[in-house]
């Protein structure tokens, strides 16, 4: 196995995105000519888009033949496939995981990654077989959509654009 690199999917990524850039502009129009709390409520929500997009832009997965590596943000945790003592699967609804006990913690991976059976399948062949689960084998091959965070957050785009509209509608008069 040569050196694979996982990151999420940009089909997430882009209404993710887009949806930062949205707030950020009606933050921007309710400092220039709305209230306090209108200003509030969008940097309640602007900070923490930014930062999941700022998490989900920068994370990766890289697997090659001494172990596995996972960047975060502000976090790295290297695993060798040795030290990989258990792999544990979980189906909830359209959405599964992939748990990596290890003899340190444990390391959870999503099918937000893009290639995700693939990345499944390059730790099932090398991780012991004794120590994947079942489920974890049946993933391979088959990657659920989970189409549904990114439905939406293409919704929640559509409603910041008409917010942002009206606003520069009420501007104009």
């Amino acid at each position: 196995m040569s050196k694979s690199v996982y990151t999420i999917r940009r089909a997430f990524l882009i209404p993710l995105g887009v949806d930062t850039v949205l707030l950020f502009g009606l933050l921007v129009l309710s400092l220039l000519s709305g209230s306090k709390t209108e200003t509030l409520v969008f940097l309640v929500f602007f900070f923490p888009s930014l930062y999941l997009f700022l998490e989900c832009f920068l994370r990766r997965v890289t697997a090659d033949e001494t172990g596995i590596v996972i960047r975060r943000l502000w976090r790295e945790k290297r695993v060798p496939w040795e030290g990989i003592t258990h792999v544990g699967g979980l189906s909830l609804h359209k959405k599964v995981y992939i748990l990596l006990t290890t003899v340190k913690g444990f390391l959870i991976v999503s099918n937000a990654y893009g290639d995700f059976s693939g990345l499944a399948a390059g730790i099932v062949s090398h991780v012991d077989p004794e120590n994947v689960e079942e489920e974890v084998r049946q993933s391979v091959g088959r990657s659920p959509s989970g189409m549904a965070h990114i439905a939406m957050a293409w919704i929640a785009a559509l409603f910041m654009v008409g917010i942002l509209t009206i606003k520069i509608m009420s501007l104009m008069v």
